[in-house]
């Protein structure tokens, strides 16, 4: 089954990283990325988006620059997981590089099938 983890950054808290420590969470990331993905459970390298500050959000009310999201994380990237249960999915999730930091929180979603 497949399962979409949503990768949602603490800008504040990843903006006080030092460029070293900055680095060296690429590279955690970048190998995370490798591991899960040679194991055949990570589809498609994952993306990341681009700042929050370029997005449009559209609404009844009509179209505004920006998230404006009541929430302290903004959506940062998403990676698509198949694996065989929740379970699993949330496994692999919850070894993304930073979230003991707190400079990232996933949420992870079941793909609707029809």
């Amino acid at each position: 089954m497949k399962y979409v983890i949503l990768i949602m950054n603490n800008s504040e808290a990843i903006a006080k990283l030092a460029a070293d420590e900055s680095d060296t969470w690429t590279k955690e990331i970048l190998a995370w990325y490798e591991k899960w993905g040679a194991e055949g459970k990570l589809i498609d390298g994952g993306q990341e988006l681009d700042d929050a500050s370029k997005a449009k959000t559209i609404r009844a009310s009509g179209i505004t620059d920006g998230p404006f999201i009541e929430a302290k994380e903004v959506v940062g990237g998403f990676s698509v997981l198949e694996t065989e249960t929740m379970d699993e999915a949330v496994d692999i999730a919850k070894t993304w590089p930073g979230i003991e930091q707190g400079l990232i929180t996933i949420e992870v979603r079941p793909v609707y099938v029809r």
